[in-house]
């Protein structure tokens, strides 16, 4: 397949790649504004109800680890179409859900499910085009993504005001019921030929290549603290918004909106410029302003009474910040081997939810009437952000072109 071949066919899948990658980032946050009343529905304990979104992170670390592997072992198309039906099934298991304990298993089974699609749509993109462009490609598909995170909250407010918590997962379903049609419809095979026919031993010697690489792994790690940071915020804002400050939940969404704009303002710019500046400028950009925002909330966590404002605004930086180095760091962790895009994408989604799990969670458990403990876990996490990344954003790496796929039909 031709390069021009390539781009035409990725402004084809672009709009089925946004629904595939929203699905995760949609089902996280459209329960957030139902944690405070769980407890009371199913007649849970705070701690168990946290589960539903700690233990959704985790679900998403571990398949993410299987799911890119499995894809450069069996094929990109046919992973992608068991991950949405995975999630239409839990989807619909969740809405029936008695017990938290039902519930939190399902909502398990619906993150390894929309893990496909967060996995494979970034792996889909570095098949067809090389790192720099995949980047801004990425930018592109999660500035379009970003409207779950911004809706999401909003959306499950209000369906929880309307018809209840279990309505949130009938809109899941219906959304995943979307992704599985369209997949099956227009996503063609783009694993690359290189690897067709190979074994799982292959597979995992090359995965083993991948994890062992440093520039893979500065690469990875970044991304992780970069994600770190907005998971702390996440698992500690439902509880300082609505249980401490009294806010609606409806309030808490249209609040939420500030971050996903900020998101899609940095999406933007690494659509725009990665290809231009190169990722490496725009990975040092966005790590400036993130951390300029991460200080500016702990300030004023320690100097100003707590407020939504206090709260949403730095954090809008962050997401500015977050926007600009998380399309930048990812192409450049499935590009250290393009033959091996696919594992490359599962570990690193494997360290970011992973890692991400135990930081919203700590977040979670640590706040209670202030904000300043998750602004000191973000701080750490912003500065591990430096550590991980100055030792090879200043280095130049080849940019291979993206391997041929063979042509292949839906």
């Amino acid at each position: 397949m031709h390069f021009s071949e390539s781009t035409r066919l990725l402004k084809t899948l672009v709009p089925l790649l946004v629904i595939a990658t929203m699905l995760g980032p949609l089902s996280l946050n459209i329960l957030m504004p139902s944690l405070p009343d769980l407890a009371k529905a199913l007649d849970a304990q705070r701690n168990n109800v946290q589960l539903t979104l700690t233990l959704f992170l985790a679900g998403q670390a571990v398949s993410q680890f299987f799911i890119g592997g499995l894809a450069d072992r069996f094929g990109r198309r046919p992973v992608m179409l068991w991950g949405m039906l995975l999630y239409c099934i839990a989807s619909l298991a969740a809405s029936m859900a008695a017990t938290i304990e039902l519930l939190v298993i399902a909502r398990v089974l619906q993150a390894a499910g929309a893990t496909a699609g967060i996995t494979l749509a970034r792996t889909v993109i570095r098949d067809l085009a090389p790192r720099d462009e995949a980047a801004s490609w990425i930018g592109y598909v999660t500035m379009g993504m970003v409207i779950a995170p911004l809706v999401a909250p909003m959306l499950g407010g209000t369906l929880h005001d309307t018809l209840g918590w279990r309505a949130i997962f009938w809109a899941c379903l219906l959304l995943g019921a979307v992704a599985l049609f369209w997949t099956f419809r227009i996503l063609p095979e783009t694993r690359p030929s290189a690897i067709h026919g190979q074994g799982t031993r292959d597979m995992l010697r090359r995965s083993m290549t991948v994890i062992r690489d440093r520039r893979f792994l500065g690469y990875a790690l970044g991304a992780t603290f970069t994600s770190g940071v907005y998971f702390a915020f996440m698992g500690a804002a439902p509880h300082l918004i609505v249980d401490v400050m009294g806010l609606s939940k409806f309030t808490y969404g249209v609040w939420f909106v500030t971050l996903s704009v900020g998101y899609m303002a940095g999406n933007f710019m690494a659509g725009r410029f990665s290809a231009r500046w190169g990722g490496s400028k725009l990975i040092r950009i966005g790590n400036i302003i993130g951390s300029l925002g991460a200080v500016l909330f702990l300030v004023l966590a320690l100097t100003v009474p707590m407020s939504a404002a206090s709260i949403f605004l730095p954090l809008a930086f962050v997401s500015v910040g977050n926007g600009m180095v998380l399309p930048n760091t990812i192409a450049g962790a499935v590009s250290v081997n393009p033959l091996a895009a696919g594992a490359a994408s599962g570990v690193m989604g494997f360290l970011q939810m992973g890692i991400g799990a135990v930081v919203s969670h700590a977040a979670g458990m640590l706040t209670g009437t202030t904000a300043l403990p998750v602004a000191i876990i973000m701080m750490v996490q912003a500065a591990l952000v430096w550590v991980v990344l100055i030792p090879i954003t200043g280095e130049t790496s080849p940019q291979p072109a993206p391997a041929t796929p063979p042509p292949s039909s839906p």
